[in-house]
């Protein structure tokens, strides 16, 4: 019963989570008020055996008044700037931590979800009924070298921006590498990823990124590939990414699907592709191919 009591008390007076500013000035004019009225029934409670004993120095009617007058006033005002200062406490540390994880998970130039926050979407996620595409600037690196990064920097921009309008919310876009995004799309066929991809093709194609008086052109390549439910991160990015490398030999500015995923090549190279083009590099370097 003891710990039942104890419990229901921690309970009524935990502070827990706030949305909202005005959620701590609530919570904490609630909590105080409960303080008052537990400490005029302690006191009260206090009073009344002192009283049965005979230890009152005064009279008991006057000890009621006074405890009705004193002890939920200054408990309630206590109470109150108490769970005030550690109520915005633990707001202000809960909102550091919030943007503390978006900023973890997320591309700082592009804004796109970054590497690890795809990887994980991608773990979690069931994979039937999506779609994976792997996309890549082409000759990203000839026009860091002719512009400068910051104009490299503006195309990356202006391509994540293209992504995030063509896929809907119940797609997840990231960008994984330098100039290289992957987008995990929900309840979409190998046509109608195709078509999307297509969509962004075109769009990226008749882009125009003014830099310094000029205005830069660019075009995209990608691969597709749908989701089976045994595939690994590993398998099904090596499909979608082989299929992008022939879009880049076969001329680039394409879109091309992945084979089905049983014609697939020795595991050795299934293993080679991903780690040569999916490896731990700073966002801002520029890869070989392009």
């Amino acid at each position: 019963m003891i710990g039942r009591v104890r419990e229901w008390v921690i309970r009524q007076l935990t502070l827990g989570h706030f949305s909202t500013r005005s959620d701590v000035v609530w919570r904490a004019a609630t909590l105080a008020a409960k303080v008052g009225i537990l400490a005029l029934c302690i006191n009260l409670a206090m009073e009344a055996t002192m009283a049965q004993f005979d230890l009152l120095p005064y009279p008991f009617s006057d000890a009621v008044k006074m405890i009705f007058i004193m002890s939920p006033t200054i408990s309630f005002m206590i109470g109150f700037v108490a769970y005030l200062v550690v109520g915005f406490a633990i707001y202000d540390l809960s909102r550091e931590r919030s943007e503390f994880e978006t900023l973890s998970r997320t591309d700082q130039l592009s804004g796109l979800a970054n590497r690890r926050s795809f990887l994980e979407s991608f773990q979690e996620c069931d994979r039937q009924g999506k779609a994976l595409l792997v996309f890549d600037v082409d000759h990203f690196k000839t026009i860091n070298d002719r512009y400068g990064h910051a104009a490299g920097d503006l195309v990356i921009i202006a391509v994540a921006g293209i992504l995030t309008k063509v896929f809907s919310a119940r797609a997840r876009v990231a960008r994984v590498g330098g100039e290289e995004f992957a987008v995990l799309v929900c309840d979409r066929g190998i046509a109608e990823a195709m078509a999307l991809g297509e969509m962004v093709r075109l769009r990226v194609e008749a882009l125009r990124v003014p830099y310094e008086g000029e205005d830069i052109t660019v075009t995209i390549s990608g691969g597709v590939t749908t989701l089976v439910m045994e595939d690994s991160f590993t398998s099904a990015f090596s499909r979608a990414d082989r299929a992008l490398y022939k879009a880049k030999y076969q001329g680039r500015n394409r879109i091309l699907p992945a084979p089905p995923s049983g014609d697939e090549p020795s595991p050795a190279e299934d293993v080679e592709m991903p780690r040569r083009r999916f490896r731990d590099i700073a966002p801002d370097r520029d890869r070989a191919v392009g």
